[in-house]
């Protein structure tokens, strides 16, 4: 990636005409079960070899970096693109900073038919790409939805894509690309995260892919701005950041870690099949590692470990609550061949740059590795020193201002944006905010490199992640649960004792009759309904505007988390009732909702939305609110 500050516009145009036949969808593919707007395809290793990025690219694309290392395990080194002396890469056109690429893609009837079937199969399409009166034609490349839970949309919505260039052609590329995400950022309301985020990744010597903009119509219909990311499978990538194309590369899904029960979880990308004999000879050297004293030496020996704690810096710093480290998503591994160990790559940022999460925190099975030990914690921190400098040293704040600028007239004329331009601007001064007040936060949290050494409040816990209150020595593992509405024994949960009452009832606004009741105890959907009706009422129903900002404000004045209301369409899909029989005259849905994104079929006010609406798995457990006589 490219500082938008310093390439001119380049326009890009291109033009897809799509075709139907029976080598159209001869395939099925599925992206990550963890998807969140960024992910790639998982149908690289397919049983005749069409779409695997270990095929040969075509003479247009980088194949011999001979000044590319091999080992990159030293990130002092310069890897990143414009800082190396190589010479440039033929598909640096398409992620020009500044650049929006246009999109233009033509479906026949029967092409959209599929489409709208499934859209995760691959139909044969014809691209023609214009740049800057270059023009290049590229005949039967694959073409498919993309997108999972959260960010999958169909034709009729902001759908996103991949483009497969190569998935039916053999070494057919696109200026040295295989595989490109097109994606609909319908997760991202500043439209920039992506861009911003790889770019930080990138600068670290981290292997990352790069990522731009395009402006997408589909048979002449526009349908928006769309980041444009390279797939980690690509030759060109690959050979760029480790001087070779052959080595195994792993897609995490949804908690996908490095476990012997979740091994076969992974999707190979590329590479030769060995039926994970190769992840399970690291999870069996992991679980050899038990002392935390030797921990970083031993962990050297199958994994950069210094490129690894580069990348979880870089990836907490950001806030990326959806990333290996905290979440056990949106990743990649590869195995390097020129010394046999293993290099996390990230994927999906596109949710970044709003939450401030722990600088030793995580679910990741080797983030927790390393936070017990007290030698890697040392290291780590001297990573987020790093990054807070290079941060600074970028003006990753200045430039999100400037590509906001670049790209504000794409986004204005954006059809099918699921959010006002208001909130796109809003969402960037955000990431603005982010970006120069995160990194002082993050150096204060380095006090707690060494846990031991905190304990504020003299209770004998520690304040980095044992004490929930370090500031109240009456808070704390263990310590008696009184009824403050606050967790005093550090389990989780408000007043879970026996004489603690577990709802807030207060009377609704006038002309409304009855009382609200804002229950703070963590239950499922049905649960929740079943305590409403043991306390004389039903989940609450909505019927206009007043009430719901009432009942927004109320109850995130209280927590802010999600809460469950009565709606739901559990009887029949897609026909969203109230639990109490009242008419659904009245809905608050958030963009894009309600997307059924992994069998939701229960309504919440979301925390992310503003306490506007958003259909969930009814076994998630929230919070909630009953409508009481």
């Amino acid at each position: 990636m490219r500082s938008p500050s310093t390439s001119p516009l380049m326009p890009l145009s291109l033009s897809l005409a799509l075709c139907l036949g029976s080598a159209c969808n001869d395939d099925v593919s599925s992206d990550a079960a963890g998807d969140t707007g960024g992910d790639t395809a998982n149908d690289e290793v397919s049983s005749t070899g069409s779409d695997s990025g270990s095929d040969s690219t075509s003479s247009s694309s980088t194949s011999d970096d001979s000044s590319t290392s091999s080992d990159s395990s030293d990130t002092s080194s310069d890897t990143t693109e414009g800082t190396t002396g190589d010479p440039a890469e033929p598909s640096e056109p398409l992620f020009d900073a500044g650049t929006i690429a246009e999109f233009d893609i033509e479906l026949s009837p029967a092409a959209i038919s599929v489409l709208d079937v499934d859209g995760k199969l691959y139909v044969k399409g014809n691209l023609t790409v214009t740049i800057a009166g270059e023009v290049t034609v590229l005949n039967d490349i694959g073409v498919r939805l993309k997108g999972n839970a959260g960010s999958y949309r169909t034709l009729d919505q902001k759908a996103g894509f991949l483009l497969n260039f190569d998935r039916y052609v053999a070494d057919q590329t696109l200026l040295g690309v295989e595989k490109l995400a097109v994606n609909n950022m319908v997760q991202d309301p500043s439209m920039e995260r992506e861009v911003l985020g790889y770019r930080l990744f990138r600068e670290a010597g981290v292997p990352a892919p790069r990522a731009g903009h395009a402006v997408v119509s589909v048979n002449g219909e526009p349908y928006g701005l769309y980041t444009t990311v390279e797939s980690t499978d690509n030759r060109e990538f690959l050979e760029h950041w480790y001087g070779e194309h052959s080595g195994n590369l792993y897609e995490g899904a949804y908690g996908s870690d490095l476990l012997l029960e979740w091994m076969t979880s992974y999707d190979q990308d590329n590479g030769t099949n060995v039926d994970f004999a190769d992840l399970f000879e690291l999870i069996t050297a992991l679980d050899g590692m038990t002392d935390p004293d030797t921990f970083v030496a031993d962990v050297s020996e199958v994994l950069d470990l210094d490129l690894y704690l580069t990348m979880v810096a870089t990836d907490l710093y950001l806030g990326d609550w959806d990333g290996y480290p905290w979440s056990r998503n949106n990743y990649f591994i590869y195995r390097r061949t020129s010394d046999n160990r293993w290099v996390f790559m990230p994927w999906g940022i596109d949710q970044t740059m709003v939450d401030y999460l722990a600088p030793f925190g995580g679910n990741g099975r080797l983030a927790q590795m390393c936070a017990a030990s007290l030698e890697c914690r040392a290291l780590l921190a001297g990573k987020y020193e790093e990054v807070v400098a290079r941060v600074d040293q970028l003006g990753l704040a200045s430039e999100a201002q400037t590509l906001a600028d670049t790209l504000y007239a794409a986004a204005l004329a954006d059809p099918r944006r699921e959010y006002s331009i208001a909130t796109v601007v809003g969402t960037v001064a955000g990431n603005i905010d982010f970006l120069t007040n995160r990194g002082p936060a993050v150096l204060d949290a380095l006090i707690c490199t060494d846990p031991s050494l905190v304990d504020d409040d003299n209770d004998g816990y520690n304040g980095c992640g044992e004490d929930c209150n370090d500031l109240d020595p009456s808070v704390h593992p263990g310590a008696m649960e009184v009824c403050d509405l606050d967790d005093d024994n550090c389990d989780g949960q408000w007043d879970n004792a026996p004489m603690c009452p577990q709802c807030l009832v207060q009377a609704l606004p006038l002309p409304e009759v009855g009382n609200a009741a804002f229950c703070f105890g963590l239950h499922n959907w049905a649960d929740a309904e079943a305590d409403c009706v043991v306390q004389g009422g039903h989940l609450i129903s909505v019927h206009d505007q007043a009430m719901q900002d009432y009942l927004s404000a109320t109850a995130f004045s209280i927590a802010a988390s999600d809460w469950w209301i009565g709606l739901n369409d559990q009887s029949q899909e897609g026909s969203f009732a109230w639990a109490d029989a009242t008419p659904l005259d009245f809905t608050a849905w958030a963009g894009g909702e309600p997307n059924n994104a992994g069998e939701e079929d229960c309504a919440n006010m979301a925390t992310w939305a503003g306490g506007s609406w958003n259909d969930l798995n009814c076994a998630a457990a929230n919070r909630y609110i009953c409508r009481l006589p």
